[in-house]
C-alpha cells in the first residue's frame, strides 16, 4: 500500500506545462499519472520544524530530517529522522517502496537499539504521536486506487484563488479496502501545475476524519513545486500537526547506504 508521504506528503514535483494538463477529457488516473511525472525527483533532503497541537492548545515542537531517493525505476526509499527533543532524538522511520507487493517499513527506537518492522495490520496506527498514520507515510500507489474527477472547483488558500481538479480516490480492490484505514480521500489538485493543495480523509465508516492542507507553494526546479508548510487537522481527535520546511535540496548525491538498517544502527542518521 502506498500513500501520499509527506505528506507527506507527504512528495510533489514541477517551466513548462503540457497542454494535456488543461484537457477537459482527462481521466482521474491521467491527472494522477501526470502529477507523478511532474513531481518526480531523483533525491530530496529536507529539514523541518514540526509542531503538535492538542485540543487544549498544548504544543510540542520537534526537529525532523527527511531523505528520499529513487533507487530503481519508480522505486523509492525514504527516511524520516527525529533530531529533537532529546527524548526522541534518533527515532527513525525507514520505508522501502516495493513493486508487486507490500512496502516495507521499519521503526527505529534508540532505547531498543533495533529496527521494528511495521506489520501490515499496524499501518493504520499513528506515527509518533502525529496525525499521520504509517499508511500516510508511504508513497501513492496509483494501481491500488480508483481515481474519479468529481468536478473542477476554485479554492482560496493563502490569499490565492486556484482552480483545481477535485478527485476522489477509493481502494480499487478488496485487499486494499481491507488494509486501508480510509474509505476514500478527496483531493484538490491545482491546475496546471498539478500540486495538491488539500486532501480530505474519510474513515472506514465514511465520516470525514481529517483534512490536510499544503501552503506557501514554491517552485524549486523546472516543473517541481513543494509546499513550505503543511497542516494536518484531525477533526475527531481535535489535534493538529503542522510542519514547516527550513531547508531543502533536490537531486543531490545521496548514497544508497543512507536507507539501510546498518546506517541507522551506526547512529550516522542523526549527523
Amino acid at each position: 500500500m502506498k500513500k501520499t508521504v509527506w505528506i507527506v506528503g507527504l512528495i510533489a514535483l514541477w517551466v513548462f506545462f503540457p497542454v494535456l494538463t488543461q484537457a477537459a477529457d482527462m481521466t482521474g488516473r491521467q491527472v494522477m499519472d501526470k502529477q507523478k511525472e511532474f513531481h518526480k525527483v531523483k533525491t530530496e533532503i529536507g529539514d523541518e520544524i514540526m509542531l503538535l497541537v492538542d485540543k487544549d492548545g498544548g504544543k510540542e515542537k520537534r526537529q525532523v530530517k527527511r531523505s528520499a531517493k529513487e533507487v530503481g525505476p519508480d522505486i523509492h526509499r525514504y527516511l524520516v529522522v527525529f533530531l529533537a527533543p532529546a527524548d526522541i532524538n534518533g527515532t527513525a522511520l525507514l520505508t522501502w517502496e516495493q513493486k508487486e507487493r507490500e512496502n516495507d517499513q521499519w521503526l527505529y527506537l534508540p532505547a531498543q537499539k533495533k529496527m521494528q518492522r511495521i506489520a501490515k495490520g499496524s499501518k493504520k496506527n499513528y506515527f509518533m504521536g502525529t496525525d499521520f498514520t504509517y499508511e500516510d507515510m508511504e508513497p501513492e500507489d496509483l494501481d491500488n486506487f480508483k481515481y474519479t474527477i468529481l468536478r473542477s472547483e476554485n479554492i482560496e488558500q493563502d490569499g490565492v484563488t486556484s482552480e483545481c481538479y477535485v478527485i476522489e480516490a477509493v481502494p480499487a480492490n478488496d485487499e486494499k479496502k481491507k488494509e486501508s484505514g480510509y474509505s476514500k480521500r478527496i483531493m484538490w489538485i491545482e491546475k496546471p501545475h498539478l500540486y495538491t493543495l488539500k486532501v480530505e480523509f474519510y474513515d472506514r465508516r465514511g465520516r470525514l476524519q481529517k483534512v490536510q492542507t499544503n501552503h506557501a507553494m514554491e517552485n524549486v526546479s523546472g516543473t517541481v513545486w513543494r509546499a513550505k508548510k503543511t497542516l494536518m487537522n484531525h477533526l475527531e481527535r481535535e489535534h493538529k500537526t503542522l510542519t514547516g520546511i527550513t531547508a531543502r535540496q533536490i537531486n543531490k548525491d545521496v548514497d544508497d547506504s543512507v536507507f539501510t538498517e546498518r546506517y541507522i544502527l551506526s547512529g550516522r542518521h542523526t549527523q
